[in-house]
């Protein structure tokens, strides 16, 4: 055991600061079509992603299926989640389970791969075939209640990359932590990747995933039938995107996201944000007391819009 672990420390890695980025995009047409202001609300089965400690929220069970076609459908997203929640020493718990896929196809394979050259002897590229890529992240979370207003919860994630040219395997960790000091106030916090997630290809190298803090509050008030959902987030990263991220000092970037929910007697919803200065919209409607489905739209300033559909189910 202490050996393969000194492979591990010893085996070449190099770090990037975009190796995770499949695993950026958030799920949840809600979350989404709140800009993804969602680490500070968390009270659906999608917590898991969002930040875990939050499914102790949850008073029932609940299955979330979503399905987007991303950026003109470039890539397809996939989300299915699982969540059941727990009574341990009149303490509230949960377990969850979830899986995401994001992938696409007409990759060209041309002669450049296979002669070396990149055009033919007609001076013409000649395609061999088209192949696609996918990304999959399984989830198996924990949330459990530390004291009346305070929870805390954690994500193991297993990755599998299936690209062109190689495929790789990886494992990480999420650390969240959820607060309620008043009723009309939650506080967030998801640690993800929180000691860097490791990913081991198939050509001797490894990529690390750089660790995210994501910070987030939300306030709610009930007005009669309606009730209001203000919430922001800050993605703080420790990598230099730079001018890459909407705000950077040295090495630190931090991205932002805005969102609001108008909510009327758990019918139907409104909701507007800001991604990362992206304008998002969305709405929700209770189809019945156990059955609801929601729509997000998401702008892009260099790439197509997106649209996303998601079902959650209490059971």
């Amino acid at each position: 055991m202490a050996s393969a672990f000194l492979l591990l420390l010893s085996s070449p890695a190099f770090g990037t600061k975009y190796a995770g980025e499949f695993l950026s995009l958030g799920v949840g047409a809600r979350a989404l079509g709140m800009g993804g202001a969602f680490v500070g609300v968390a009270d659906d089965v999608t917590a898991c992603f969002w930040n875990p400690s939050g499914l102790s929220l949850l008073g029932r069970k609940e299955l979330c299926l979503m399905h987007a076609e991303t950026f003109g459908s470039l890539l397809n997203q996939d989300f299915v989640a699982y969540t059941f929640p727990r009574l341990q020493n009149d303490r509230s718990s949960a377990i969850g389970f979830s899986l995401q896929r994001l992938g696409g196809g007409g990759v060209k394979i041309t002669d450049l791969e296979k002669k070396g050259q990149e055009i033919s002897d007609s001076n013409r590229v000649v395609l061999l075939r088209e192949e696609s890529h996918a990304d999959y992240a399984l989830f198996f979370s924990y949330s459990q209640q530390m004291k009346p207003k305070l929870f805390w919860g954690a994500n193991l994630k297993l990755i599998y990359r299936d690209l062109v040219s190689a495929s790789a395997f990886g494992i990480g960790g999420d650390l969240g932590l959820f607060a309620q000091p008043y009723s009309f106030l939650s506080l967030g916090v998801n640690l993800m990747d929180l000691t860097s997630s490791l990913l081991f290809y198939d050509n001797g190298t490894t990529e690390n995933i750089n660790p995210t803090t994501k910070l987030g509050v939300a306030i709610g008030h009930k007005l009669q039938d309606f009730y209001l959902i203000l919430a922001t987030d800050a993605d703080i990263r420790y990598e230099g995107r730079k001018s890459a991220a909407q705000f950077w000092l040295g090495k630190l970037s931090a991205d932002t996201h805005i969102g609001v929910e108008v909510s009327y007697k758990k019918k139907i919803s409104g909701r507007l944000g800001l991604d990362q200065g992206d304008f998002t919209a969305g709405a929700g409607v209770w189809i019945n007391p156990n059955l609801s489905g929601d729509v997000a739209f998401l702008s892009h300033r260099e790439l197509d819009n997106t649209y996303r559909v998601s079902l959650i189910l209490k059971l």
